[in-house]
């Protein structure tokens, strides 16, 4: 399989209308907050920024995490996903190395946190494959919370 370079571009005016159209399966709508509501919690959310998955100038993705670092001490992905017709490439695993990568370059990150439904096993396969690991910690409404360890 030939993997494209993946890269995260900040979500504008101008590209806001790409992330909206982007779309999980029909049977992913219950796994995933939909990009319209990620974007409205981006603007409450004053830590995080939101960015497209962009391979080859076309926005396949989408993913919302911390750009300081949370109250709580860690580094947050908030919201993830990868259009229905782009799933199955790599481009998921890819954008979460990126987003590793980029957190990785600040000093005060020393670790990583994401969440997900207790029934998307695809997604805890992926942060796991990412290097994620289970914390045995879940978040108020269920979810199950993994950490990737950067220092």
């Amino acid at each position: 399989m030939d993997i494209k370079k993946v890269t995260l571009q900040r979500i504008t005016q101008e590209n806001e209308l790409d992330c909206i159209n982007l779309k999980p399966r029909e049977d992913q709508l219950d796994l995933v907050a939909s990009n319209a509501d990620s974007l409205i919690h981006a603007t409450k959310e004053l830590t995080s920024r939101p960015y497209g998955i962009v391979v080859e100038d076309r926005m396949v993705g989408f993913i919302l995490f911390d750009n300081e670092i949370y109250n709580d001490g860690y580094y947050w992905i908030l919201r993830f996903m990868i259009d229905k017709k782009d799933q199955g490439q790599g481009y998921g695993k890819l954008a979460i190395q990126e987003v590793i990568r980029m957190l990785r370059e600040r000093s005060d990150c020393q670790q990583i946190r994401v969440s997900h439904v207790p029934h998307n096993v695809v997604a805890n396969a992926l942060y796991k494959r990412c290097g994620f690991q289970a914390t045995g910690e879940f978040e108020d409404n269920g979810d199950i919370i993994l950490s990737y360890q950067v220092r």
